[in-house]
This record gives structure tokens, C-alpha cells and sequence, in this order.
């Protein structure tokens, strides 16, 4: 039996507070994103094929995941703050391992590591959620998401120059010593966390699995962004060797200069929030799907046109950050005293489809080239796709109006 507390009513934040949490947590996300700009320095430099360079990014993402079904659910039950802070400290220590890697393997382990703390930013969404009046909401979980998807396309831009400047192992030395400051500004901004229940570790794991059992809003979720986020990371992985390898020979600092493009959609987070707010989630998830699906089909020109490779970026990044929150808001309205175990869930499945994503992309660009990773995209994309149609299908009339 569940031995929960009645929560203290919860300090509304600042406008001012949840910026700075966005800023924080696209600072510390940068340390998951930044290898895949310098995936074909590192290949070169140890000596290792594509494929196998491409388990640097896609063990950063898996650790990510394991690090959300692990450390996430621990807000609920601990001080969110000094979970933020402790994990900081510890990426810090895991972005110099990184950087003095003697190996391939060496490194594939580091970067698990590296992920596995990394769910900082994960940490600072449910804060937002639980410190936001219910019409704002969807707004602020925007705002920090926009934060974070900043975070990983400007994390690249400077992950691209920094290595093709310096060489790659410059970028982890620069990702462990931002990490510095970073823990200064959450230790002096940053909120404490009040806990919402007394469950064990073991008790708090084990209440995932009912909650996701018993409300669909969740699993539907979960699902369609770990396509949509497999997707995303399809792309952004296989981009750097896109540029190097195919006509345009172009380096890893173009790779990463990709990352300014794609963020100009990063608006698209915030956007996606408010437009949950008022016109329901599941409107603007399906809406979500869309976009990413038809990314893909410009994407298809992007070997031989950088018009339609730019045009794609945007478009997906669009598509891909509001299906990020919109599906995130629709999740975490199922309980407002779950919010770090929904979170887990959520951010669980969803950095797992990037890892697999990645791993499986990564395989057919070896094999099949770009039009792989193409056809790849637009396949996960009528997958969610149905998804979200069917369980659009199985609700009452009245509820798939505003979109609950």
C-alpha cells in the first residue's frame, strides 16, 4: 500500500526561475549531444569504422535513458536540488575521463557514464511543472524544454568548431570545464525540492510499472516520442558523415553549424507548449507527427542540395520539440503528485528510442547510405503516426475535442 504526504502548496516560481532553469539545463544536456559532431575525428584518430564510432553517441543516449529510469524517479521522493547538484559534480569527473581516453571502448564507457548523469535537465522539467499554476503550465515546461533542445543543437554548433579546431578530445576537456560554472548557478538558484511521498527506492521503481499499466495517456506518450526521438537522432548522428563523405566534403565545424539552424526551431517547444495549453495535447502531438514525417521526405534531397537539407533541419526540429512537450504535458496532467516517476517514464522511453535509433541508423548508413536513414525516418514517422490515430480512435467524442 502507497504511504504518500499531503505536499505543501508549492511556491509558484518567477518568470525569471524557470528561464534559469532553462539555461541550466541546456547547459548540462550539451555534454550527451556534443560527440556527434566529431563522430568521424574520433573514428579517425582510434582508428575504428563508422559503425562502430557511432556506439560513442548511441552509449551516451542509452546511459541517458538508464540514468532517467534510475536517478529520475528519486525527485519524488529526495530533494531535487541536491540530486541536481550531486550529478553535476560527477559530470564533471566523467567529461575528463572522456577526454583522456586511450580507446575506443575506453571512451564508449565514458560516455555511458556521462549520459547516466546527464538527466539533469530531466530533473529541472518536473520543477517547472510542479512550480507553474495550472494555465501556465504547459508555458513553462516549454520554456525549460526549449532550454534543453537550444542546448543540444548549439551544444553541436560549438562541439564542431571546438574539435575541428583543437581535435575531439578539446570538446570533453570544454563540456567537463563549463560544468564548473554551471554548478555554481544551480547551487545558487535553484529551488529546494520538496519531496511527495515517502516510498523507498525500491517501492518508488516498482510503482512505474502500474502507473504506466493503468493510464494509456502515458504508454501513448512514451511511444510516440521514442519514435519521433529516434528519428531525430537518425538524422543528427549520421549528419556529420553525410557532409564529410558525400559530395559536399564538407567538415565537422559544418556539422556542428548545422545546430544554429535547427535552432531556430527551438521556439517551437514553447510554442507547443501554450498551443497545449489551448488547444489540448493531443491536437498539437498528432500535428507533431506530421511535421516530422514530412521532414523526412525534404530530407531525401539533402545529398545533393543544401536548400533542402537546411529546409529538412528546420522542419524537424520543429516537429520534433513541440511532440517533446505536448506529449510531456499530456503525461504529466495524469498526476500531479508523480511528476519525477512520469517524467522517468517518459524521459526513459523516449532517450531509449534515441539510443536504438542511433544504433540501428548507424547500421544503414554503413549499408544503404543516406537514403537509408530516409526511408528509416519516414517509417518511424507512419508508425507513431498509427499510434496516435488509434488511440485517437478509442476515445469518447467528447474527450478528443480539447485534446485531454
Amino acid at each position: 500500500m502507497s504511504i504518500s504526504k499531503t505536499p505543501a502548496a508549492p511556491v509558484i516560481a518567477s518568470r525569471g526561475k524557470i528561464i534559469m532553469m532553462a539555461i541550466i539545463a541546456g547547459a548540462v544536456i550539451t555534454n550527451l549531444y556534443c560527440v556527434q559532431p566529431i563522430l568521424p575525428l574520433i573514428a579517425s584518430s582510434l582508428g575504428v569504422d563508422q559503425t562502430t564510432v557511432d556506439l560513442v553517441a548511441g552509449a551516451a543516449l542509452l546511459g541517458f535513458a538508464f540514468g532517467l529510469a534510475l536517478l529520475l524517479p528519486l525527485g519524488d521522493r529526495f530533494d531535487r536540488r541536491k540530486l541536481v547538484l550531486g550529478q553535476i559534480a560527477v559530470a564533471f569527473i566523467f567529461g575528463i575521463a572522456a577526454a583522456a581516453a586511450p580507446s575506443i571502448w575506453t571512451l564508449i564507457a565514458a560516455a555511458f557514464g556521462l549520459g547516466v548523469v546527464s538527466c539533469v535537465p530531466q530533473q529541472l522539467v518536473p520543477f517547472a511543472a510542479v512550480m507553474s499554476q495550472p494555465s501556465e503550465r504547459g508555458r513553462n515546461v516549454g520554456t525549460v524544454v526549449s532550454g534543453i533542445m537550444v542546448g543540444i543543437l548549439l551544444g553541436r554548433t560549438i562541439s564542431g568548431v571546438v574539435g575541428d579546431t583543437y581535435g575531439w578530445r578539446a570538446v570533453f576537456g570544454v563540456e567537463a570545464a563549463f560544468m564548473i560554472p554551471v554548478f555554481i548557478a544551480a547551487a545558487t538558484l535553484l529551488p529546494k525540492g520538496v519531496p511527495s511521498t515517502q516510498l523507498s527506492y525500491g517501492r518508488l521503481l516498482a510503482s512505474l510499472w502500474p502507473l504506466m499499466r493503468d493510464n494509456r495517456p502515458i504508454r501513448e506518450s512514451m511511444m510516440v516520442q521514442a519514435l519521433l526521438w529516434a528519428c531525430f537522432n537518425a538524422f543528427w548522428v549520421n549528419l556529420a558523415a553525410l557532409l564529410a563523405d558525400g559530395p559536399m566534403h564538407l567538415g565537422s565545424a559544418w556539422a556542428g553549424g548545422f545546430g544554429i539552424i535547427g535552432a531556430a526551431g527551438a521556439l517551437a517547444a514553447s510554442l507547443g507548449g501554450r498551443a497545449s495549453d489551448t488547444l489540448g495535447a493531443r491536437k498539437v502531438i498528432g500535428a507533431s507527427i506530421a511535421i516530422v514525417t514530412l521532414s523526412f521526405l525534404l530530407l531525401a534531397g539533402a545529398e545533393s542540395s543544401l536548400i533542402f537539407l537546411v529546409i529538412g533541419v528546420i522542419v524537424l526540429d520543429i516537429g520534433v520539440q513541440a511532440g517533446l512537450v505536448s506529449n510531456q504535458t499530456r503525461a504529466f496532467a495524469v498526476d500531479p503528485k508523480a511528476q519525477g516517476r512520469i517524467n522517468s517514464l517518459y524521459m526513459t522511453a523516449t532517450f531509449f528510442g534515441g539510443a536504438v535509433g542511433t544504433i540501428i541508423s548507424g547500421w544503414l548508413m554503413a549499408r544503404l547510405g543516406w537514403q537509408g536513414i530516409v526511408a528509416f525516418g519516414i517509417l518511424l514517422g507512419l508508425i507513431a503516426m498509427a499510434i496516435h490515430w488509434v488511440g485517437s480512435a478509442r476515445l469518447p467524442q467528447k474527450q478528443v475535442s480539447p485534446g485531454a
